[in-house]
């Protein structure tokens, strides 16, 4: 993992001297940054990995309103059958009535039978799809898409914040070495000179 993060160190003596005076040893402070990154790595992958994972979703939810604005606009008028196969059985339950022979009663029996069955099927048939067009209205149509969308953009502004956050921390971290390694460098100073 590269170090997103340059901490801010002070620089060596300008004499080349590796080694302040009773300061901070520069091993030491390299062994102290290198502490720092590893113990804030995990949540800094954590971190960068909900933002991806956030950013992904957002993306998914753009293609699905895509494709939910796609197939509103294709989407054709459907007369529906079953009205009119509701008026024909009636139309043959009266048309039964003017029958006058027992044979045309019976076919026309007959034939009333298979209509009404047949649309009892339809309507089982209808009440199945109208279900499942609901269902994938308030999953795929515009409206839930523009919402998910939404709940998305939401998710990833959240993430991105958190991951500030996290490197506001690693940030305060690295402050904080830094000003150690400078108190420790100065405050030996005087004892040394002395």
């Amino acid at each position: 993992m590269t170090d997103r993060y340059t901490p801010a160190v002070p620089a060596p003596d300008q004499a080349g001297d590796d080694h302040s005076p009773g300061g901070v040893d520069p091993l030491e402070l390299e062994r102290l940054t290198q502490a720092l990154s590893a113990r804030f790595a995990p949540h800094v992958d954590a971190a960068a990995a909900a933002v991806r994972e956030a950013e992904n979703d957002l993306a998914d939810s753009r293609e699905a309103l895509a494709r939910a604005r796609r197939a509103a606009d294709s989407q054709q008028y459907q007369s529906d059958r079953l009205v009119f196969m509701r008026a024909s059985v009636r139309d043959e339950v009266e048309a039964l009535t003017r029958k006058t022979t027992p044979k045309k009663v019976r076919v026309a029996y007959r034939y009333l039978l298979a209509r009404a069955v047949e649309l009892a099927e339809g309507e089982v048939k209808g009440y199945l799809a109208d279900q499942a067009a609901a269902q994938r209205e308030s999953q795929h149509s515009v409206e839930a898409c523009l919402e998910a969308e939404r709940a998305a953009v939401e998710r990833l502004e959240a993430a991105r914040a958190m991951q500030e956050r996290v490197d506001d921390a690693v940030r305060t971290a690295q402050q904080g070495l830094a000003v150690m390694a400078e108190k420790l460098g100065t405050a030996e100073q005087p004892r040394a000179s002395a």
